[in-house]
């Protein structure tokens, strides 16, 4: 079947894959007996025949999907995950959706550990989301700093900044999430400026807790830049001086080193 596949003989159906519609022809009846959605793409009275669009996938991955419905076998790797896990459930495809499962799992690591919290939160898997977010609270500067870290979604990084358990400094959250407006300008081909970050972060910058960065960091760091508005900035002062500030949290975060120090008293008594 997969010489069949791949040599095009005796193919019924014909695909137009991606922007570019690319032609990848296949079997209705190896789809069909494969997955209830293609099943139903090719028979009743809205069958699909001759020819089908699929605008949502690229070329690439139509294929590794279909060389997988071929013979059930698949690479599963950080560069196909997401792709492959979306159209996994769109075609109802189980044992390519527990494939896809079970590489996100093992991969609950400093490199890799933004990526599955992306894709458990994209398509609602709690418990793994669950298990991700408490190593990422663990592991909060190494992790920041993995490359998958600046991709994050605003939605994904908004569960960091508002957990209590997030072990990072916030001088480090402050650079990463520097990093993380910088980039979203870029996608947004604006200008990269402290006005244009601040519109990118947009509420999450009222997640950064300030109040508890080191003062002379804050001054030399913050202040002197155009993120934060004079008010905001005079709100943040009065706070070091014992005024608290109703505009960004206030209350630190779990540290690591006084958990460490914590676990090491009670070991002695």
């Amino acid at each position: 079947m997969k010489y069949m596949l791949n040599n095009q003989l005796m193919c019924d159906v014909t695909f137009h894959v991606g922007t570019d519609k690319t032609p990848i022809k296949a079997h209705t009846y190896m789809l069909a007996s494969s997955s209830p959605v293609f099943y139903s793409m090719f028979e009743g009275p809205l069958a699909e025949k001759g020819t089908v669009e699929i605008v949502d996938m690229e070329p690439e991955y139509f294929n590794m999907i279909l060389q997988f419905i071929y013979t059930d076998k698949i690479t599963v790797d950080s560069n196909n995950i997401r792709n492959l896990l979306y159209g996994s459930e769109k075609y109802m495809l189980q044992l390519l959706t527990d494939k896809c499962n079970a590489f996100l799992a093992s991969n609950v690591n400093v490199d890799h550990a933004c990526l599955v919290l992306q894709a458990a939160h994209d398509f609602n898997m709690e418990d793994l989301k669950t298990k991700v977010l408490n190593f990422i609270f663990i592991n909060g500067i190494e992790v920041l700093d993995s490359k998958d870290s600046i991709t994050l979604s605003a939605e994904c990084i908004k569960l960091l900044l508002s957990s209590d358990k997030f072990r990072c400094e916030e001088e480090h959250i402050y650079q990463h999430m520097l990093q993380w407006g910088q980039h979203k300008c870029n996608d947004k081909s604006l200008p990269v400026t402290d006005e244009n970050i601040r519109e990118c972060l947009g509420d999450l910058l009222y997640l950064i807790r300030f109040p508890v960065m080191r003062p002379q960091y804050f001054t030399k760091e913050v202040s002197c830049k155009s993120l934060l508005t004079a008010t905001e900035i005079v709100k943040v002062y009065q706070h070091f001086n014992f005024k608290t500030t109703d505009i960004f949290p206030s209350n630190k975060r779990i540290s690591k080193i006084k958990i460490e120090i914590g676990l090491a008293k009670r070991r002695k008594q």
